[in-house]
Formats: C-alpha cells, structure tokens, sequence
C-alpha cells in the first residue's frame, strides 16, 4: 500500500542503546536494557506519533537486530520503505552508565563499521512532496561515505523543495571541533531550520556572549540564510530567532527519569509547530514534547497529538480515571 507522501523525512543512523540498570557500573554489571535510539530515528518516531507522516532513510542489518530496529519505527508509524537491509552487516551500539551525583553520565560508542555508515546508495524518494528533511550533524562525522551520503540527501532535499532541518548534535566522539565546524559548513549554508545547543554553539563555532547573542552570532556568521535559527538552553528553555526578532521558550517543568533523547523530542515538536503554525507555537510544542520525554526510559518519545496538545496547553499532572 502506498503511504502517501511524507510531510517530514529524516535521514540517519539508527542504534542500539544497551543502558547498565539502577545506576550500576558497566564493569561488573551481568545485564543490560536494549532500547532502539538514533537521533534522526528519536525525531521521525515522535513525529509520527503525533500524527504526522513522516519517512525515515537510512540502512540496518538484514538480521533479527536489524528487524527489531524496523518494527519500532514502523510501530510508531514511521514509513521505513526506504530502509536497506544490508546482509552481514552489523548496528552500532552504545553503552551508557546512569551516574547519580558526583558521578557524571558516561557513554561510550562501538558503531564503527555499522550498516549504515558503509552504506553507500540510499533511496532518498521520500522526499517527493516532502515539507522538512531533517538531518544531524552526527550523520556526516561517521565518516567519508556517510558524509557523501549526507550531501545526496541535501541535494535531493533541494532537489524536491523540502526545506533543510539540521540538528547541529556536536559528538566530540566522532570529530574535533575543527573538523566538525567544516564538516557542517554546506549543511549549514543549506538549511532552512537550525536547531543547535547552547553547548556547542559556544564550543564549536566560538559564539560567545549572553545567550540572545549566541543566537545571533550563531545565525549571523554561521547560517545567515536560515530563515529559523533556534537555540536550545536546556533548563532554561529555548530562543527562536526569526525575520530578526528573538522569540523565548521557558522549559516545562518534568520529572526526569531519562534524560537521553529529549534534544530530538524538541526538534520533533518545533517542526511539529512550524507544519501548521508560527515559531511561538513551535518552540513551545518543542519544549513540551522534550519535557514529555525526559518523563519516560528509553529514546523515543512516542505520544499522542492530545497529549501534546494537553500540555501545551496547560494541563498535565493531574490523575485520570
């Protein structure tokens, strides 16, 4: 059956995230939890469980791993027509420790080599009709093929009018500052909307200065073509900067339970907001569903339009019977 076209496309890799249970210590724990993640696979699930159709490209083993990583972007309602099953091939990994204070979250990466990052062909016609195609700054530091790759996705984007979302998403495990700052360079000029932390706009691109002049520094010397610019402040919320005009966000308040993911939540419910909305709406449905993510275990922030709606809206909390 055909699905239709999508409204958003995003193109990348996906993973598998094994997480040491209560806090423990990788060293000498007997356990682990398995949870699909992928930046690009965290923001084409939400969307599509909010409602919105949305494809996802990329390429994974033609293997039970491969097949788990599928059906749970197909049970969210992602389209994955365009997903290669690349036989003896193998999913990246990443192994995360839970650290309490005083010790700090730890994550540590073995993903070299993975199907997707020596896919070299990729079916990129999800974007015919497409309204957003959405990249990250990761899928070009996985190397040479994955950043070609990432160059035919862009040009394809542009190609079919989709307007270029990029989640600037600085690994300091995948590149130096220096290389990622050339990396994205032509992402950069690229794209429309640009999502990047406050974190690594001062570390990867120098801007310096109070948050509202990070922003336009960032805007100005990096993306001056973008007719978005958002900046994501972690706790303290989000700036948007469209048309010259800085727009604020505060965070909503959440209990955190996870916080791994919620970056990609924000990215899914400002593009969410932009589809049929203002810039206001979107950094505040961004913010939201970021809260709404940090809520739950796991990557990907599977909830309803309503529930969305509901906290935005002011609700929340509250117990239902």
């Amino acid at each position: 059956m055909n699905p239709g076209p999508a409204s958003v496309v995003t193109f990348g890799e996906a993973m598998f995230r094994m997480t040491v249970p209560d806090h423990g210590r990788l060293a000498t724990v007997d356990a682990l939890l398995v949870d699909v993640a992928g930046a690009e696979l965290n923001v084409a699930v939400a969307l599509a469980s909010l409602g919105v159709p949305t494809s996802w490209i990329s390429a994974v083993p033609d293997s039970p791993i491969g097949r788990r990583v599928e059906a749970a972007a197909a049970s969210a309602g992602v389209n994955i027509g365009s997903v290669v099953s690349v036989a003896d091939a193998r999913l990246g990994v990443f192994y995360v420790e839970s650290g309490l204070p005083p010790r700090p979250i730890a994550v540590w990466y073995d993903r070299r080599g993975s199907a997707f990052a020596q896919q070299v062909a990729f079916d990129f016609g999800p974007l015919a009709g497409a309204r957003f195609a959405v990249v990250s700054g990761i899928t070009p530091g996985l190397g040479p093929t994955s950043a070609a790759a990432t160059r035919q996705f862009v040009t394809a984007a542009q190609a079919n009018a989709a307007e270029i979302c990029l989640d600037v998403n600085y690994r300091e495990r995948l590149w130096t500052v220096e290389a990622a700052r050339a990396g994205m360079a032509d992402l950069l000029a690229a794209a429309g909307v640009v999502v990047c932390s406050e974190r690594d706009a001062r570390r990867v691109f120098d801007c310096q200065g109070t948050p509202d002049e990070v922003l336009r520094g960032l805007a100005r010397r990096c993306c001056p073509q973008a007719r978005i610019v958002v900046l994501t402040l972690g706790s303290e919320g989000a700036l948007g900067l469209a048309d010259g005009e800085l727009h604020r966000q505060p965070a909503f308040e959440a209990t955190v339970v996870d916080r791994f993911g919620a970056g990609d939540a924000f990215t899914a419910g400002l593009l969410f907001g932009l589809l049929d909305g203002g810039l206001d709406r979107a950094l505040k449905a961004g913010a939201a569903l970021a809260a709404l993510k940090c809520s739950i275990r796991g990557d990907l922030a599977r909830f309803t339009r309503a529930e969305l709606e509901e906290l935005v809206a002011g609700g929340g909390s509250q117990i239902r019977r």
